[in-house]
């Protein structure tokens, strides 16, 4: 028999890489760390499934569309069984018939559809249809502690050493191994101590915490926006609304990590306060129409990541790859590391179908494919973040980061770029169609985030929008800081 390729992980990414490689013809095998037994179904799996290698598990999740297209298109057995478990696609139609009751759609709208799901559902069931597929042998309870390697210049992955149980260390060869281990990913170890380089990485600290909660809708009561994307950013403070199935749905909170008054968000009594005090949040969670499902859930050190297992041109070890968080992940508030992973996985798909028998040339390949489909996500977050950390220190010193106009008269650059995005485009999205159609595009990740001010056309209208700021009302999201720390006290 064949040596299989191995996927170190059995969470998102592993599974969705272990199955588009098994849909080329190869034998795979996962290992995944966990060793707890399969849920009955997502309902019991949501609160005693322990996925240790898996911790974002009970926190907010977005499937975006490009991510819901490429289940439809390649597994759409999984689509079905997603929607049967209470997953519901939320086109893009009727956000913007929201707005715009006479809108003239165009064919490709119907291409932006989020799938409200939680991720445990959505992990649950991809678990399951890998298996029913009969193409994926999994293996639970196993640590993976090292590589198999031969000398050379670059070293050549051979296989994975892994223990079974607290057992003693045995090995498993491998023709081709990818870490899908996630962020806390111990692949720069592994490599190093075959002789290879640790990746390279571009890193940048996200400049938040968050919380998250779960609710249900009461019987017979709808959500109170149809919007897919829902969302507001106070500078303090961040706010995000997640659909999911089942008539769930969750709430993040997200604030600076040196916050310290912010942190009693953390908290039942803190984040149901805050939750209440923001104008969009309040209407989700009033008594009348949810209840809560689950505690406050917290996550921190979080950062955006790119790594890299080519440098020069070359890759840094022969016969290992890497996909998923353990590759490359972002800001979760944004809810695309899912997206990213299905779009690697795929990438890495394709490059064994094309060079399966060169894995130097595999390596090359799927680099340059994950660049293309991923790079400008994480850069884009990059600068959104390091931006968002600015916005925070001058709430906190008291002063305005938004106002662009300086006492000698001169225009600060970074002032008015945030100023045209909150007067300008984030009023254009209820005003203007062809604005909106562009932005959820983005949001979806059908179009570039280099793609939506690149557009001569797109930028007249959101500085036109911009132009007649003065002309409404001031957008009131919540709270000043300082209130919200009042509210957050009163609750302690």
């Amino acid at each position: 028999m064949s040596e299989p390729i191995v996927v170190v992980g059995g969470s998102v990414a592993g599974l969705i890489g272990a199955l588009a490689i098994a849909r080329t013809g190869e034998r795979v095998v996962v290992l995944d760390r966990d060793p707890t037994p399969f849920p009955d179904g997502p309902d019991q799996a949501f609160d005693p499934w322990e996925r240790r290698g898996s911790p974002q598990i009970r926190h907010s999740h977005a499937f975006l569309a490009r991510m819901h297209n490429l289940i439809r298109d390649r597994e759409p057995e999984l689509l079905e069984r997603l929607l049967a478990l209470g997953a519901e696609p939320i086109p893009f139609r009727a956000q913007a018939l929201r707005h715009f009751p006479d809108a003239v759609f165009e064919p490709r709208d119907d291409e932006a559809v989020l799938l409200a799901c939680r991720r445990v559902t959505l992990e649950w069931a991809l678990r399951e249809h890998v298996l029913a597929t009969g193409l994926v042998e999994y293996r639970g309870g196993v640590e993976v502690t090292g590589l198999v390697s031969e000398h050379g210049a670059p070293p050549r992955v051979r296989g994975v050493r892994l223990r079974v149980g607290g057992g003693e260390e045995t090995s498993l060869r491998a023709r081709l191994v990818v870490d899908a281990s996630g962020r806390r990913t111990r692949l720069g170890d592994w490599l190093h101590a075959i002789g290879a380089p640790r990746p390279r990485e571009i890193r940048q600290p996200c400049g938040i915490f968050y919380g998250s909660r779960f609710y249900r809708l009461l019987p017979g009561v709808g959500r109170p926006s149809p919007d897919a994307v829902i969302g507001a950013d106070l500078g303090y403070l961040k706010c995000g609304i997640f659909p999911g199935d089942s008539g769930t749905f969750s709430v993040t909170l997200a604030a600076a990590p040196d916050d310290d008054p912010i942190r009693g968000v953390l908290r039942g009594p803190g984040f149901d306060a805050a939750a209440s005090a923001l104008p969009l949040v309040a209407e989700w969670v009033r008594p009348e129409v949810s209840t809560p499902i689950s505690e406050v859930h917290g996550m921190a050190n979080l950062n955006d990541v790119r790594r890299f297992l080519v440098e020069d041109n070359e890759p840094i070890a022969i016969g290992i790859v890497a996909i998923g968080d353990s590759l490359a992940h972002a800001n979760p508030i944004t809810g695309r590391g899912c997206t990213l992973a299905w779009l690697a996985a795929y990438a890495l798909a394709r490059s064994l179908e094309r060079h399966g028998d060169d894995l130097r040339a595999l390596a090359l390949d799927l680099d340059a494919a994950v660049e293309r489909e991923c790079g400008p996500w994480v850069r884009a977050q990059i600068a959104q973040d390091q931006d968002a950390v600015l916005v925070n220190e001058a709430l906190r010193r008291g002063e305005d980061p938004y106002r662009f106009e300086r006492a000698d008269g001169t225009i600060d650059p970074k002032a008015f770029a945030r100023s045209v995005i909150r007067e300008g485009l984030l009023p254009a999205l209820r005003e203007d169609l062809h604005v909106l159609r562009a932005f959820v595009r983005v949001i979806h990740m059908l179009d570039s985030p280099e793609d939506l001010l690149a557009r001569p056309d797109l930028a007249a209208r959101v500085l036109a929008s911009h132009a007649r700021r003065k002309e409404r009302d001031p957008a009131v999201l919540g709270p000043s800081r300082e209130e919200m720390i009042g509210i957050l006290a009163a609750a302690a």
